[in-house]
Parts: structure tokens; C-alpha cells; sequence
């Protein structure tokens, strides 16, 4: 009785060879077809652009889930969105996706042939994961800089200001105007220096 159980277990098992895993993937493919051509290399190249424009949106969409659960309230939106749109265009987008399945479609016209290629896509689990991390990290130094320049901003302020009061102690308040207007540029130059930096 028992070797009938096992027999039968074996036998109603799934395969876990090559072909269990390209199913699974296919399953978990995504269809990006690319624009009709008047050449099969062009066609091609199409539908690879319009791979590259579906995962970059995409992780364009991770990026802003990922910024919104990590930026901190006092980081600027800007800051974090400039540093996102790096990150998105040092993607590796070759590394991150396996063509699963490819269809070469070919039309006949009265001007001639056409042609379209789709392509099918899997995302690569271990790639996601690292790019992930990649980007957390990202956002975690991004942080600690924006934290840095705003404290060298308020120590350039308090010692702009020490400065000033002190020339305007000098002078003996001969040029007190002047010297405010001086310290209301510079205070105001710093925080762009610093960003911009």
C-alpha cells in the first residue's frame, strides 16, 4: 500500500527540470510589442525601445513608492526626485529582464512588407532585489548629504552673521546697511551653493 502511494506521488509530482521553470516564467512574462517596420532589424529594435520604456516606467513607479516610504518629511521633493531620475537612467536594463519568447509578425501591403515584433519579458527576481537595495541605499546617503548641507548651511549663516556684526563693530554702524544687504545675499546664495554642489 505504501509503495502504491509513493508510485503515485512521484508520478503526479511537477516536474522541477527546465521546463517547470520556463513555464514559470513565461507565466510571469509580460507582452511589449514594438512598432511596425519596413525591415525585420527595425522592427526589432523597436520593440527592444519599447522594452526599455516599460521597465524604466516601471521602476519609475517602484522609485516613487520607495521615496515615499523612505524620504524623510524634512527632505526636499526635488532632491529626491533628481536623485531618483539618476538612478532610473544608470539602470541596467539588459541585466534586469530575460526575453522569455520573441514573434516575428510579417505583413504583406501594396507598397510592400511590414514587419512587427513582439517581445515577451521576464523580470529577474535577483535582479529586482539588488536594484531595490541598490536604490534604499541610495536614498539612505542622499539623506545623510541633504542632512550635512543644511547644517553647513545654518553654521555658514551663524558665522556670516558673527562676521558681519563684527565688521559692523568696526565700522561703528557706518555701514550697517550695507552689510545687511550684503549678509541677506550671501545667506540667500548659500543654500543654492549648497544644492547645487
Amino acid at each position: 500500500m505504501l509503495a502504491v502511494l509513493l508510485t503515485t506521488c512521484i508520478a503526479c509530482s511537477v516536474p522541477q527540470g527546465p521546463q517547470y521553470v520556463e513555464h514559470a516564467a513565461m507565466a510571469s512574462a509580460v507582452m511589449v510589442r514594438g512598432d511596425a517596420e519596413l525591415s525585420p532589424a527595425e522592427a526589432l529594435a523597436s520593440a527592444e525601445q519599447r522594452v526599455d520604456e516599460h521597465v524604466r516606467s516601471v521602476w519609475s513607479d517602484r522609485a516613487e513608492r520607495a521615496v515615499g516610504r523612505y524620504r524623510p518629511f524634512w527632505m526636499p521633493e526635488f532632491v529626491t526626485a533628481q536623485a531618483v531620475q539618476r538612478w532610473l537612467a544608470d539602470l541596467p536594463i539588459e541585466r534586469m529582464v530575460q526575453r522569455v519568447d520573441r514573434e516575428d509578425r510579417e505583413r504583406t501591403h501594396e507598397f510592400g512588407n511590414s514587419y512587427q515584433t513582439t517581445l515577451w519579458i521576464a523580470e529577474d527576481r535577483t535582479a529586482v532585489e539588488r536594484n531595490e537595495h541598490v536604490l534604499r541605499n541610495r536614498l539612505r546617503r542622499l539623506e545623510r548629504q541633504t542632512a550635512m548641507r543644511a547644517g553647513g548651511v545654518a553654521a555658514g549663516w551663524v558665522m556670516l552673521a558673527l562676521l558681519l556684526a563684527w565688521i559692523d563693530r568696526l565700522s561703528r554702524g557706518y555701514m550697517t546697511g550695507r552689510l545687511r544687504a550684503i549678509g541677506v545675499l550671501a545667506g540667500l546664495l548659500m543654500p543654492a551653493v549648497a544644492i547645487l554642489v
